[in-house]
């Protein structure tokens, strides 16, 4: 099935937290599985940072982020389950963002678009709900990026779930997460080409987001893979400040491949999104907005993430706890480091089935 299209706030504007305002807002969405009849088996799904809204693909020599996770019988089980997921806003996967065409200029929004936080995203996400006419959740669920998303959910609309699955994402982004988005950024803002985010009529910052992505690269594997995969192996024809090292070759080819699928804007955007994500914005502090959650919470860490650290999980845990959440929380080491809940389907499996369905231990 394809990529469905929404457009959305098309009679009343979207007011944005940081200030400023979006109308109309096209959303990009898919769904796999059957609703029931009493539409008791719905599940959101909440994409990572460059995710979209086609987590499976049924055609062949076509995968999506989580291909091998959906399916018949599988974690994400489309036997008994009817899973959405929309692109994000701000996104560059069809859900309006600064590529997006401004209707009052005519051109896209470039510098124009309006700056957004987490709880922007969820409120589009509750407006497709509503245009698809479900009302209850059984669970929502997301990692890193995706978590922040799910967690907000039970925050701002706690009785529209049963179960909240987070997937290795901290409550907080932390300070040394920050400075890497921070240096990210600088490498696409001080592209030649970046020209205020204004470049969609000329040659984009490829350069600056092809470095931003190798270096995010970096924080999403760990150190052990890179040592398996590549350890100190050198290319045959390598480039002495170039691609010499096998490793450096692979970053190389994961920036320029990067290109071919994201926004520069998009990326800046949502990367300080992923900095500003503060779940007391509007409440009088976290454990105020904490408290609100009513669903059951599964909280997952990898030991060896180099993004969202076991010590920001354990601090998300206790914050969670102190606010009276029903929570379980995993932790365990994977080889994939962030990357974990995207391919270690051997680990996540369990997590993800059991937080779905709400089972205690």
């Amino acid at each position: 099935m394809a990529v469905q299209n929404v457009v959305l706030f098309q009679d009343n504007l979207l007011q944005l937290t940081l200030g400023g305002q979006l109308s109309p807002i096209n959303v990009a969405y898919q769904t796999y599985g059957t609703l029931n009849a009493d539409k008791s088996n719905a599940v959101l799904i909440c994409h990572a940072l460059t995710g979209d809204a086609e987590p499976y693909f049924d055609e062949p020599n076509k995968d999506g982020w989580w291909q091998n996770f959906m399916g018949e019988g599988l974690a994400f089980d489309t036997s008994k389950y009817f899973f959405i997921c929309s692109n994000v806003l701000g996104g560059c996967k069809g859900t309006t963002g600064p590529s997006s065409m401004n209707p009052t200029t005519g051109k896209p929004y470039g510098s124009q678009f309006p700056n957004i936080i987490v709880q922007d995203i969820i409120k589009v996400q509750k407006a497709l709900l509503d245009y698809l006419g479900i009302a209850h959740l059984k669970a929502i669920v997301g990692g890193s990026f995706g978590g922040m998303q799910a967690t907000q959910w039970a925050i701002d609309y706690p009785d529209f779930m049963d179960n909240i699955v987070n997937l290795c994402s901290s409550i907080f982004f932390s300070a040394e997460a920050i400075g890497f988005n921070h240096v990210m950024r600088q490498a696409v803002i001080n592209d030649p080409n970046f020209n205020n985010g204004d470049y969609y009529d000329g040659t984009p910052p490829n350069q600056g987001l092809s470095i931003a992505r190798m270096l995010g690269m970096l924080t999403y594997r760990t150190d052990v893979q890179l040592a398996k995969a590549f350890g100190r192996a050198t290319k045959s024809e390598g480039q002495f400040w170039g691609d010499h090292f096998q490793v450096e070759s692979y970053l190389s080819y994961q920036g320029k491949k990067f290109l071919d699928r994201f926004d520069a804007n998009t990326y800046l955007h949502l990367l300080r999104a992923l900095d500003l994500y503060d779940p007391s914005v509007g409440y009088a502090d976290v454990k105020e907005a904490l408290s609100r959650i009513k669903a059951r919470y599964t909280l997952v860490s990898v030991t060896t993430d180099q993004l969202f650290k076991s010590i920001d999980l354990h601090k998300s845990k206790q914050l969670l706890e102190q606010a009276g959440v029903d929570l379980k929380f995993y932790e365990f080491p994977s080889d994939y480091g962030h990357d974990a809940f995207l391919v270690d389907y051997t680990a996540f499996e369990h997590k993800i089935r059991s937080g779905i369905e709400g089972e205690s231990e």
